[in-house]
């Protein structure tokens, strides 16, 4: 995907390096926001929501479905969108590391009595009961989760959060969120299904860089959920200090397994096993290659659309198969890649209200 601070890159400087630099940038830029705001109350729903039966502007494009039937509901939030990580950080220490699941990369909202799941692009595919602050409790608070929803299983696991019920979290540095996450679900038991509860979310470890015995643990593991269910996608690598951005940051970053030792000298099991065209000592040539590939495969997609004059109805299941068979898009591209990564190579790139749809490049599905 086409970079949110492409302003931040550096002429002169190789990929790894313009990335480093842009981490740096943005660190400040957002320690800088913190400190401005920190006297300053601006509650998540006015500043980041709009009804959902707000009328649409004149510019913005129709909506389609989230699903099959029709849900006419866009997300006012978007997920936090990953880059690989092209070179190993001076600051390793800074660093958390989260093992991420195979699955769909969705947002879960829980608000006004109700919890609602939506696909990236925006589209709502889920409407349930749980218990989640916002939807049986604390009905007049909101809760949006970043997740993996995992089909297998019908279980959400879940990465990250913009607000916990009355807590909100979207400026909160990463270190906090994960806290925060862990208190919660360490206080409550949202795994278990009830009538109260109709899905389960499971929270995804977080290691810290400064532990490396739990870094080493957890890299050397396999599988690391029982039974290899769900199997494990990659990494993720959250800085501590981050904000979170709805959309593209180079302080979110994203690695298979397998490249793990070439980027940052890291063993991991010897289950982890690379494709045939994986060259060790040339990551970012695959990266590259990879995210080529998706640009091109992406681009066709969207030049038959064009071609066709379908009925808008066919046009909402169309997006909605898309959309819930994201996984089955990652695995067509590993017939040509081989394992490819899955998670973040989002295909929009926007601030949380934003709603123009943009082609994506260079950035990591995460």
């Amino acid at each position: 995907m086409i970079s949110a601070f492409q302003d931040l890159y550096k002429k002169g400087l190789d990929a790894g390096e313009q990335q480093r630099q842009r981490q740096k940038e943005l660190l400040e830029q957002q320690k800088l926001r913190r400190h401005q705001e920190q006297d300053v109350t601006r509650p998540l729903a006015q500043k980041n929501t709009k009804p959902s039966g707000a009328p649409p502007k004149k510019n913005q494009r129709k909506q389609r479905a989230g699903g099959v039937h029709a849900q006419h509901k866009r997300c006012p939030f978007r997920p936090q969108l990953s880059e690989w990580l092209r070179q190993k950080p001076e600051d390793l220490d800074a660093w958390q590391l989260v093992p991420c699941p195979a699955g769909a990369r969705c947002l879960v909202v829980a608000n006004s009595g109700r919890t609602r799941a939506y696909y990236k692009s925006g589209w709502q595919f889920e409407d349930f009961r749980s218990s989640l602050p916002g939807d049986r409790l604390l009905q007049r608070s909101q809760t949006v989760l970043d997740c993996i929803y995992v089909k297998e299983t019908d279980s959400y696991y879940v990465l990250d959060a913009i607000s916990f019920g009355q807590q909100e979290l979207q400026e909160c540095e990463a270190n906090f969120r994960f806290y925060w996450l862990k208190a919660r679900f360490d206080e409550n038991d949202y795994a278990s299904v009830s009538e109260h509860n109709e899905k389960s979310f499971f929270l995804l470890d977080h290691h810290n860089f400064e532990d490396s015995s739990a870094v080493e643990e957890t890299l050397q593991k396999y599988p690391l959920w029982d039974e290899n269910k769900p199997p494990l996608d990659g990494f993720l690598f959250y800085h501590k200090e981050a904000s979170y951005v709805c959309g593209s940051t180079p302080l979110v970053c994203w690695l298979f397994p397998f490249m793990m030792p070439d980027v940052l000298g890291l063993p991991v099991s010897s289950s982890y096993t690379a494709p045939e065209d994986y060259e060790p000592t040339q990551p970012l040539l695959y990266m590259d290659e990879f995210d080529r590939k998706l640009k091109e495969k992406v681009a066709a997609r969207l030049k038959k659309k064009e071609r066709r004059v379908v009925p808008e109805e066919e046009k909402m299941e169309a997006q909605a198969e898309e959309d819930a068979e994201d996984s089955d898009e990652y695995a067509a591209l590993k017939e040509l890649l081989d394992q490819q990564r899955r998670l973040e190579l989002g295909e929009l790139d926007m601030d949380c209200e934003e709603e123009v749809e943009k082609l994506p490049s260079a950035d990591a599905d995460c």
